[in-house]
């Protein structure tokens, strides 16, 4: 189910709502979360069924381990193997969905074996509740988590507005929220900052995104027939449609948290604003970063070990990256070229003073470059798009494409992003006015509902 739908907006939200709520209200509070728990399993697998029993039985065998590293006095030894068994598990899981035909392609191009290629459908958002659930198993084994309930753990992962494309959450941010007695009453506050997120968040969506989106698609389904500037506008296109679509989404999910009384973590924060490319990553999609921060480049050894190892951990950490956004060589040049970045501005700092607008100006530049790749059915057509915008030749500049960009570019990087606007400007009716316009334009699109583009990752 999509958050940009009919069936969500008119029929799975209200619904989601009068039952929490309601047997909140009647201090039926356990029921109240497994209400919310079925709900969401429920938007999990309504197109695929099949999803939400991977998605039970991932939870239910997490738990199982939580519930036995929380122990007391537990041996160490069991302890470890709780946590292999548990890593292995996740990954494996991961693995299985995600990258064995990868893989299995791979081994067959370098040995000339000829092992099927399993074509296997990826359930959605399994990165998203993986990485979840392995910070979890690992705090437990580290004893920085509470012994929580099946049913507060359950909704911890399954909680739909994060559900399938994020924010990677951690326990000790939302448990606490789902435990506090002072939640389970409608805030009409939160609602009303709910319904602006909302509207800001569908709008960017649909009005925006999806409209950037058609000339993506239609540029790179016959990239050979682009001349120049088509090529270039097409490149241009996409750094808006992936900026709008998961800030939309970004909006959108802490909207619905809001209401239910549950502060969603900032997971984007005007990305496109950065003059580094190390500032981009602070900015974008934060809660990866953070995930990758916390669990692998410390664990490493971060910049404690020597200036050569603080480099590798970089690289290392952003070809991971670039592998969880997708099973495929271009998503792995993607986060290398991303790691090099990093590195190369970290050799940089305090060598070369760069003004700020330079470094604005080198980092975008960076980054329409690099979505290329990201966008890419592969490493190859990502090389014919930017040799199309060197050899391609010019007919006549597509004027609106441009100037429709630039007029973006400008809300981009000259407006307030959703959470400042939402919690430094008060509801006026002047702001009321204009989310209503906005929300209202935006269901009228729906018939042309497209998914948002982090559910394939």
């Amino acid at each position: 189910m999509l958050f940009n739908s009919y069936i969500f907006i008119f029929a799975f939200l209200p619904i989601a709502m009068i039952l929490y709520y309601g047997l909140n209200y009647f201090k039926q509070y356990t029921a109240a979360k497994t209400a919310l728990i079925l709900l969401s399993v429920f938007f999990y697998g309504y197109n695929k069924p099949q999803y939400a029993l991977i998605l039970c039985g991932s939870i239910v065998l997490n738990y199982g381990l939580h519930y036995v590293l929380t122990q007391e006095k537990q041996q160490a030894g069991l302890r470890k193997t709780c946590l292999v068994l548990g890593i292995i598990f996740n990954f494996g899981l991961l693995g299985y969905f995600k990258y064995l035909g990868f893989f299995t392609t791979n081994m067959n191009q370098i040995f000339g074996s000829e092992l099927p290629v399993l074509q296997i459908a990826l359930p959605l958002g399994i990165s998203f509740f993986t990485f979840q659930q392995v910070s979890f198993v690992i705090d437990s084994y580290r004893q920085t988590t509470s012994r929580y309930g099946m049913t507060d753990y359950a909704l911890f992962v399954s909680f739909f507005p994060q559900l399938v494309a994020g924010p990677i959450v951690l326990h000790s941010e939302m448990i606490p929220q789902f435990q506090d007695m002072e939640k389970k009453k409608v805030n009409y506050e939160n609602v009303t900052a709910g319904i602006r997120y909302f509207a800001m968040g569908i709008a960017k969506k649909v009005l925006v995104a999806d409209a950037f989106g058609k000339i993506v698609d239609a540029g790179y389904a016959d990239v050979w027939a682009l001349d120049r500037w088509g090529a270039i506008s097409v490149m241009l296109a996409y750094t808006m449609q992936i900026y709008f679509d998961f800030s939309g989404y970004c909006d959108m999910a802490s909207g619905l948290g809001k209401f239910f009384n549950i502060d969603i973590p900032i997971n984007f924060n005007s990305p496109y604003k950065a003059a580094g490319i190390g500032e981009f990553w602070k900015r974008w999609h934060m809660t990866l970063t953070r995930f990758f921060t916390t669990y692998l480049y410390i664990p490493l050894g971060g910049n404690r070990k020597g200036t050569f190892r603080t480099y590798l951990n970089i690289m290392i950490i952003f070809t991971v990256s670039g592998l969880w956004h997708g099973a495929d060589w271009s998503f792995v040049l993607w986060g290398m070229l991303h790691g090099a970045a990093q590195v190369v501005e970290r050799i940089c700092k305090g060598k070369i003073r760069v003004p700020k607008w330079l470094g604005f100006v080198l980092t975008f530049s960076f980054i329409n470059v690099t979505w290329v790749f990201f966008r890419a059915d592969s490493i190859g057509q990502a090389f014919s798009l930017f040799g199309r915008m060197l050899h391609g030749g010019s007919s006549s500049l597509p004027w609106m494409q441009y100037i429709i960009f630039l007029i973006m570019l400008g809300v981009v990087l000259f407006t307030k992003n959703t959470h400042d606007r939402v919690r430094e400007r008060e509801l006026t009716w002047k702001i009321a006015l204009a989310d209503m316009v906005m929300f209202t334009v935006s269901v009228f699109w729906l018939s042309q509902v497209a998914t948002f583009l982090y559910f394939n990752f």
